[in-house]
């Protein structure tokens, strides 16, 4: 990937903010001007809106194009992203989560505490990103799984998300590819079955507590099992182009982008702020005087948690 970059950094010097590459069946069109992308992107947004048909590759992984980031422009698009911001991203839904947020606030300072006690270095991000997971996955599936079944869920999605970039090859003349890489489409296929052995499970788990307490109205719920998560929400929605409900396939790439994209984009502000703090050293020096307001120590302890 950051090879790539490089490449593209390198075109853009050579030939200016635009660049186009035919790759594949299709161009590839790369911006490098903030204004140029604000032209297309805001001001043009009806011509951009709509995505091209996805790739071999990314219709294995997203459903045949059923996520919110590969969906086409349309009825199911907007349904998608409605359901997400309306039933869970909205004020109220977000509210909602509180006792979870505590239960990951602690998890974090437990795992904080019991690395900093040990004497070695504490890796603040690989803890931030595990808390953000745990958060994530109680949304999604409504419930608080153990840390064995956390830690399942996450290496399915981060195996299949670290390696995806060796895929890539396999959009090029699948005919051909899925002779010659037969052991690296395999291998696609291999990964996409373990993401699916781990999170159906959950899915159905969820399906049958949901039908449960619609036969059963009086049942009283506990305080976890009443928050509504993303995969209660995604159980009711029916496709407009279809007339139909989702599928337990499409219902997990969902669920993995809801699991992916909240953790990165968390951790890579976390990631964001720590950077600032190094870069601007008034900064670092007020949010010292705001811990050292609640946490006594010397200055010499204080450089090193820096």
């Amino acid at each position: 990937m950051l090879k790539g970059e490089s490449i593209l950094r390198s075109l853009h010097a050579k030939f200016g903010p635009i660049v186009a590459l035919n790759i594949g069946a299709r161009p590839v069109i790369s911006m490098a001007d903030r204004n140029l992308c604000h032209q297309a992107l805001i001001r043009k947004c009806a011509l951009y809106a709509d995505r091209p048909e996805a790739l071999p590759v990314d219709k294995i992984i997203s459903s045949n194009q059923l996520a919110i980031v590969s969906s086409r422009y349309g009825p199911t698009w907007r349904l998608l992203r409605r359901n997400l911001t309306a039933e869970i991203l909205n004020p109220s839904g977000v509210k909602s989560y509180s006792r979870a947020r505590d239960w990951v606030v602690q998890i974090l300072q437990n795992r904080l505490e019991s690395q900093a006690k040990s004497g070695r270095p504490v890796f603040v991000m690989e803890h931030f990103r595990y808390a953000m997971f745990c958060l994530l996955v109680l949304m999604c599936f409504g419930d608080k799984l153990d840390e064995n079944q956390i830690k399942k869920i996450e290496e399915a999605e981060h195996q299949l998300l670290v390696n995806l970039h060796k895929f890539s090859i396999l959009n090029f003349c699948p005919r051909v590819t899925k002779i010659v890489l037969r052991k690296r489409w395999e291998e696609l296929f291999r990964l996409r079955k373990c993401q699916e052995d781990v999170l159906i499970p959950f899915i159905r788990e969820r399906k049958k507590a949901k039908e449960k307490r619609l036969r059963e109205p009086n049942m009283e719920d506990s305080k976890d099992e009443s928050v509504l998560s993303y995969v209660d929400t995604l159980l009711d929605l029916q496709l407009p182009d279809e007339n139909r409900k989702l599928n337990e396939l499409e219902i997990v790439s969902l669920c993995s982008e809801f699991l992916s994209g909240g953790t990165d984009t968390t951790t890579t502000t976390l990631q964001w702020i720590m950077a600032n703090l190094v870069k601007y050293p008034q900064i670092q020096e007020k949010l010292f005087m705001e811990i050292k307001g609640v946490v006594e120590m010397g200055r010499r302890k204080y450089r090193k948690m820096i």
